[in-house]
């Protein structure tokens, strides 16, 4: 029977509510976002250092980040019978090939490589140092050198945590049985330390007294593991011999992952191993450490105060400055801003096995234009039509389409610009669906224009009205949304509006700035003159009444009530948002601030 794959909110729920009974095992991805190099990052460090000193190139020039430069390094390394690419020896074998068994030199470079002022404290070490300060999770192990948590839980606890590396390795089971709770155990040692285990002899001969340890709270902890591929056949040996217990993992054995399909071949045999013991758990897809981490914590109860916003704030610490009282005296000030009240907190997400070429799908599907908006994260992200979107990639690689949960969207767009570009793609759909409205994209900025070949619809009355004038004989003259440029052969120009989503003090707000359109856009610059005609004199009147219409073209209305809009209606993944048709103002305040 296959080990099960869990979901992500009852595997957040069971850590929330069973925290003191699971310990965790981090690997190097737990400590990626604070800074600090994965293993996968110092492997190609040094091939990138060995290849340079023998082919006499400089180090400098070489971004060993650029597939097409590790692509010249990984063929030169296989011309020498070197291990294959993601072989599990290539991290003993590099650290051999340019160290020997130089321990000094070896310590040297870790030093600079996780040195302790490169941490940047993250939300998940700072969540899970909480949790350890809380008593919600008692035990940690690791196969990392870095301080990360060390720092996170001093910061945010007053407190050092007890940690136990190679040179008082025999404590840990001690301290284990005396229940001296919370402890940090480093099963490949601290790089501070001389007898550092890091090559390949001494991997065979790991610390057996930190190893029993883990063993002996198998017998009594389940644990949740993160950020470790299972690249080490000494360390997944441990864990096989830990699963050989009677009631091993009595509370579970979890395995997260960012994705799914990048599992690594030894996890699902270990897993799989587990489940035919009984040991319950699974593998889960959690996203990042981080991700998951602040998940779980938002899910305890009674949190402290003091130690909750430790938890949240960032290493740079956010200005606040207190705004103003609402004034309640005239002049009102009216704003092209209209809130956003209600959003979607699903989408798509597809699993794909394997990597992508970004930018050629990005030119792909701008020119395929499939019925969804898109995003890369760290998986692909997305509202519409999931199974036309999946036409574009490889269709061995795609492993399945479902919904991800989007835990909170105001925040997640403050966090990522990427995925704010896709709600405002996905809003501006939703706005133009089904009206005489065309989409297009200039720079950054989504923009709605009127279509051409539907000028007189009743849908774009409210704009013609807007625009409509009076001659000095007092005789009304109807207003026009669009026309052909005077002067400029093919040169036509639309009204327009762009759309921008803004998040503003914890909310989110569609901004709309009526415009005008010239098409083709490269022409635009040749009709500055006609541009500054055509919007001179559309003062404080009738500028209001421009916004209003356009409001009533997209929401049907301008008043107190919200509005439903929907994008991609009718898709497993459709998006919904709920728009207030009052733009937000401002009055004099009533002191001269």
């Amino acid at each position: 029977m296959p080990v099960p794959e869990i979901k992500e909110i009852d595997f957040r729920q069971h850590v929330s509510q069973t925290g003191r009974q699971l310990m965790w095992f981090l690997g190097a991805g737990a400590s990626r976002s604070s800074g600090l190099p994965t293993a996968t990052d110092l492997i190609w460090d040094l091939k990138l250092r060995y290849y340079c000193s023998q082919e006499n190139q400089d180090v400098v020039a070489h971004d060993v980040s650029n597939r097409s430069v590790q692509a010249r390094i990984q063929a030169y390394m296989d011309s020498k019978g070197f291990p294959p690419l993601c072989d599990p020896a290539e991290y003993s074998f590099y650290f051999e090939l340019l160290f020997g068994k130089d321990y000094a030199a070896q310590q040297n470079y870790l030093n600079t490589a996780l040195a302790t002022e490169k941490i940047s404290s993250t939300i998940g070490h700072r969540a899970l140092a909480a949790l350890l300060n809380l008593g919600l999770a008692r035990i940690i192990f690791t196969t990392n050198f870095d301080e990360v948590v060390e720092s996170a839980y001093a910061s945010l606890s007053g407190k050092n945590l007890t940690t136990f590396h190679l040179e008082g390795s025999y404590a840990a089971l001690e301290a284990l049985n005396a229940e001296r709770f919370p402890f940090y155990a480093k099963v490949h040692g601290d790089f501070r330390y001389q007898s550092v285990k890091n090559l390949s002899d001494d991997l065979l001969h790991n610390d057996r007294e930190i190893q029993k340890c883990l063993v002996a709270a198998a017998a009594r902890f389940g644990m949740v593991v993160s950020g470790y591929s299972g690249r080490d056949g000494n360390v997944m040996a441990m864990f096989r011999e830990a699963i050989e217990q009677n009631n091993a993992f009595p509370h579970g054995l979890y395995w997260t992952v960012t994705r799914i399909s990048r599992v690594e071949k030894p996890v699902r045999e270990l897993m799989d191993y587990a489940h035919s013991k009984g040991v319950k758990g699974g593998i889960i897809e959690t996203g990042t450490f981080d991700e998951m981490l602040a998940k779980i914590w938002r899910l305890v109860a009674d949190k402290n105060p003091d130690i909750d916003g430790k938890v949240r704030s960032a290493t740079a610490k956010q200005v606040r400055i207190p705004l103003p009282p609402a004034g309640t005296t005239y002049p009102i000030l009216r704003t092209n801003a209209l809130r956003i009240t209600g959003f979607p907190s699903t989408c798509g997400t597809i699993d794909y096995d394997g990597d992508l070429d970004i930018k050629q799908l990005k030119d792909v599907l701008f020119e395929k234009r499939p019925p969804c908006s898109v995003c890369y994260t760290d998986r692909i992200l997305f509202w519409g039509d999931g199974k036309e979107l999946a036409k574009f990639y490889e269709p061995d690689r795609v492993k399945s389409i479902s919904s991800f949960e989007i835990d909170d969207l105001v925040r997640a767009i403050d966090a990522s610009t990427y995925l704010k570009s896709m709600v405002e793609q996905t809003v501006a759909t939703a706005l133009v669906a089904d009206k005489p409205l065309l989409l297009r994209k200039q720079g950054k900025t989504w923009y709605a224009i009127t279509n051409h070949e539907e000028a007189n619809s009743d849908a774009l009355k409210p704009v013609r009205d807007a625009l409509s004038w009076k001659d000095r004989d007092g005789k009304v003259h109807n207003g026009v949304v669009n026309g052909r440029v005077p002067g400029l052969k093919d040169a036509h120009w639309a009204e327009a509006v762009s759309l921008r989503v803004e998040e503003r003090n914890g909310e989110l707000w569609l901004l709309l700035q009526p415009d005008v359109w010239i098409s083709p856009n490269k022409m635009r610059e040749e009709a500055t003159d006609f541009l500054y005609q055509k919007k001179i004199r559309r003062y404080n009147k009738q500028a209001s009444q421009i916004l209003s219409a356009w409001i009533e073209i997209f929401l049907g209305g301008v008043g107190k009530r919200d509005a439903n809009v929907i994008a991609y209606k009718g898709t497993e993944h459709s998006a919904e948002f709920q728009i207030s048709m009052r733009s937000a103002f401002s009055r004099r305040s009533d002191k001269n601030v």
